[in-house]
């Protein structure tokens, strides 16, 4: 049975590379009644069935959540590092600028606003 576990681990790993986790997880529900319909003639009991496929069915789940553990920490953790350090060496602030922050040009302020309206429609007033 431990290469029975190897081989979902693997599965699970290959699987988080290029499957959504919808179909994985009917994937995981077809492995399960799959075990549990291939036993029931081998004399176990229906705990034992139950306790192996669901034992199966997690190392599938550990086997997807590996990959994407190990890839978050590539590139959050150390690549984000990196960036942090690149920032403080030579000075440049590649995130730190605000993409919703209001620039202090003159054509955004209230006043140049109002005046391209009245310029617009010259005879009516507010």
């Amino acid at each position: 049975m431990a290469w029975g576990l190897i081989v979902s681990f693997v599965v699970g790993a290959l699987c988080a590379l290029r499957v959504p986790i919808l179909l994985f997880t009917i994937i995981v529900l077809i492995v399960m009644a799959g075990y549990a319909f291939a036993n029931i003639g081998s004399g176990s009991s229906g705990l034992d069935i139950a306790l192996w496929s669901f034992i199966l069915a997690a190392v599938l789940e550990a086997g997807y959540i590996f990959p994407r553990l190990l890839l978050y920490i590539i590139y959050v953790k150390v690549l984000g590092r990196d960036i942090g350090r690149s920032k403080s060496k030579n000075g440049s602030d590649l995130f730190a600028g605000n993409l919703f922050q209001a620039h202090s040009d003159g054509r955004l302020s209230p006043k140049a606003e109002r005046a391209s309206v009245d310029k617009a429609r010259p005879g009516i007033q507010d």
